[in-house]
């Protein structure tokens, strides 16, 4: 299966991501938002190792629909539009993960 062809599968477990983190929310206690952060954890990570990487700092479903959203963009530009604050946002997130990992390689060197 194509990047592309997986894309409609990638946005519905993002939707249910996306129900997940209000229950996690609205959990009752602590032991169900343990199980819900479960399920979430589990969802997850059936996502392509690539979309995992690239959305390792900004995981929650919004950045997963931000990512998708960009990535679509880029892959072909002439049939995708982008919005300029999702792509402003996506790069914001980013870099910020980036200058915080390169402020704890000095603790965590590779």
């Amino acid at each position: 299966m194509s990047d592309s062809e997986k894309i409609p599968e990638i946005f519905k477990l993002i939707d249910i991501l996306d129900g997940l983190e209000t229950l996690i929310d609205g959990a009752p206690n602590e032991d169900v938002e343990d199980i819900l952060e479960e399920a979430w954890l589990q969802i997850s990570d059936t996502f392509p190792d690539d979309f995992k990487a690239a959305t390792q700092h900004d995981a929650g479903a919004e950045g997963l629909r931000r990512y998708l959203k960009v990535k679509t963009f880029f892959e072909n530009p002439s049939e995708r539009s982008i919005g300029a604050a999702d792509l402003e946002e996506y790069y914001r997130s980013y870099i910020a993960a980036e200058e915080d990992e390169e402020s704890t390689d000095f603790f965590f060197p590779d």
